[in-house]
């Protein structure tokens, strides 16, 4: 399906999971290090819905951290 641009897209929920792991309980997902897999779910113009996984390293490939974020304490 091709998407034009009055289709609706919109991000639903974002987990991480463990590679080779199953998730069966909302307790077992992981933490979001750079080997764990990003599922993404989403809909599209209301009438369907959909679910990726990406890995993380993959999604944070080619981004920089700012100077400023980098010396900023965690929360």
């Amino acid at each position: 399906m091709a998407l034009g641009q009055t289709q609706q897209v919109f991000t639903v929920s974002m987990n991480f999971r463990k590679r080779g792991q199953t998730v069966k309980s909302g307790g077992e997902y992981a933490r979001g290090y750079l080997d764990d897999l990003l599922m993404i779910s989403f809909g599209m113009g209301d009438r369907t819905g959909h679910f990726l996984e990406v890995g993380v390293e993959d999604v944070l490939r080619d981004h920089v951290i700012c100077d400023d974020m980098a010396n900023e304490e965690p929360y």
